[in-house]
């Protein structure tokens, strides 16, 4: 383990919320994997007359997963197109990393911020703020940035992180 991941336990939390996806992936993969057997002869277009398996319907999984474009199925609401994460993945006083570049924050019930989360002095990826914490940290050289407006704070950085205007749409924290 890096020791850089000592420090930061969102980037551990991260990798396991990655591993647990891809665990849960393959599951359905596999589940998608039946036999021919159940299939009605002379059915359908696929290969030896068989129809092919509806992809099962999902709850609670990543909603950018769906290469479809509908959204998901039920009735649910389209993910719209300039999302960076669902509401619900964002904690509450505390921030996620988002598309390897960008910090999404939650410092309020309801309220989002987003920075680029790359620091300004040497590019490192700064650790989302946590447990209500106020304050943003580079993990690479120290340099310390406020949650409520991302403005420079301490450290090697020469300025502080790079707002990026963002707003609530469909359940989703999107570029304004």
């Amino acid at each position: 383990m890096p020791v850089e991941d000592r420090f930061n336990p969102c980037a551990t939390a991260a990798r396991r919320t990655l591993l647990l996806g891809a665990g849960a992936m393959g599951i359905a993969v596999i589940a998608g994997c039946g036999s021919d057997d159940d299939a009605k002869p002379g059915a359908g277009g696929a290969p030896g007359g068989t129809t092919a398996p509806a992809a099962p319907a999902t709850t609670g999984g990543n909603p950018f997963d769906d290469s479809t474009g509908s959204g998901g199925s039920g009735g649910e609401a389209q993910v719209p197109s300039n999302a960076l994460v669902a509401t619900g993945e964002v904690p509450v006083g505390g921030g996620i990393i988002v598309k390897d570049t960008v910090l999404v924050i939650q410092p309020a019930k309801g309220s989002f911020k987003a920075y680029d989360a790359a620091c300004p002095h040497e590019g490192a990826i700064v650790d989302p703020p946590f447990d209500g914490n106020q304050i943003i940290q580079c993990p690479r050289h120290n340099s310390k940035f406020k949650v409520s407006d991302g403005s420079y704070v301490s450290g090697p950085a020469p300025r502080g992180l790079k707002n990026i205007r963002v707003e609530v749409r469909s359940g989703y924290v999107v570029r304004a």
